[in-house]
């Protein structure tokens, strides 16, 4: 065989093991690893120039199952159209959590501090992942946001994770993204118009029977009752278009206040509350407080502190009614700053009246007692 012969074979064969050898080399024997079968990265906030922490949450591929995980790798974006995501250069500034992870998800096993930063490449140690199982953790504020872009996406981050801290290989990975804008919050508006409700349980308060000089008597009794969102609380007022109780037919009005036997008035009006006596004629009205209003020191709410001329609370005495308003309840603010407002506060007014044995007779005796209220916005 003649040597130019011998060298095309030689060149065949070499042509052929090239071929053969050839995807060793090209990569097939090194695969790229697979894809999570999910991942994401999201950070806490979007807004351009921001320092973030980040929330990092993975499904491993059911084709990893065998391989051990001991490493993490998140490499931060770059893009040409924003200024550099800046990543803090110092590995134990990168601390990590799993407190607010997502509640169907599992703590990454083994994840601490990071053990190094490289550019924009932090790794965190890592556990071996199951396939199948979201695994999720949380950095600390440690990346700042670049500028906000037109497109607002920012592309060519990776999440790796690795098999071995001495001669890492690839075993899970995936490309993301994320985004810059300028501002990511919204700001939420909303009124509360101020309000003041009061009502009565009734219009009409008749004596439980006729009165007598021998016994106090008392009316039913109407419920005030107040809710207002004013946080300053709230007052009431009252007054008697007569002052009394008054008898058109008799010509006689029953004082309001306490006459002794020589018919000499001995209360008046913003006197303290005190007892009528049986046989000495007088006409009162009684202040009580029946439900104070849900209030706490640390929700806020009014106290009531009824005025001291209408509060006998004895049950045969009052305060004297007169023709111009006067206070009978203050709901007060008594844990500033926390709000004052009232969400149910009511009150019971009870008239009551003694007469003499010489008080004129009459069926006609009567009185108008107007309540007035106001919010101390």
């Amino acid at each position: 065989m003649n040597k130019p012969k011998i060298k095309l074979i030689i060149a065949a064969v070499a042509a052929l093991v090239a071929e053969v050898v050839a995807p060793t080399l090209s990569g097939v024997a090194n695969a790229a690893p697979p894809q999570f079968t999910q991942a994401w990265v999201r950070p806490d906030t979007h807004k351009a120039l921001t320092l973030t922490g980040v929330m990092i949450c993975a499904t491993p591929s059911a084709a990893t199952t065998g391989v051990t995980e001991s490493l993490v790798k998140i490499t931060f974006p770059t893009d040409a159209g924003a200024t550099d995501f800046a990543v803090n250069a110092t590995a134990s500034n990168w601390t990590v959590d799993t407190t607010n992870i997502p509640a169907t998800a599992t703590a990454w096993p083994s994840i601490a501090t990071a053990t190094a930063v490289s550019g924009h490449t932090v790794t965190f140690p890592s556990g071996d992942l199951t396939a199948a199982t979201q695994y999720c953790f949380h950095t600390a504020a440690r990346l700042t946001n670049g500028t906000a872009v037109t497109s607002t996406q920012i592309t060519g981050a990776t999440l790796i994770t690795y098999d071995s801290a001495g001669t890492p290989a690839p075993v899970n990975r995936t490309n993301w993204s994320t985004a810059v804008i300028t501002d990511d919050t919204i700001t939420v508006s909303a009124v509360v118009p101020p309000n003041f409700t009061i009502t009565l349980t009734g219009n009409a308060d008749t004596f439980t029977t006729n009165l007598d000089p021998t016994a106090i008597i008392s009316t039913t009794g109407i419920d005030v009752g107040v809710n207002t969102n004013a946080v300053g609380g709230w007052i009431a007022w009252i007054k008697s278009i007569n002052a009394g109780l008054t008898s058109a037919a008799a010509g006689y009005t029953i004082a309001s206040g306490l006459k002794n036997t020589s018919l000499t008035q001995t209360k008046f009006v913003g006197n303290p509350a005190f007892d009528l006596i049986v046989g000495q004629e007088g006409y009162v009205v009684d202040v009580d407080l029946k439900t104070q209003g849900p209030n706490s020191v640390g929700a806020g709410g009014c106290v009531d502190h009824i005025d001291a001329a209408y509060n006998s609370g004895s049950g045969v005495g009052g305060g004297v009614l007169d023709t111009n308003f006067q206070p009978i309840n203050a709901c007060t603010r008594d844990w500033a700053p926390k709000p004052g407002t009232s969400d149910g506060d009511v009150l019971t007014l009870v008239e009551r009246a003694t007469i003499r044995g010489g008080t004129p007779a009459g069926s006609d005796y009567s009185d108008i007692i107007t309540v007035v209220g106001a919010g101390n916005f």
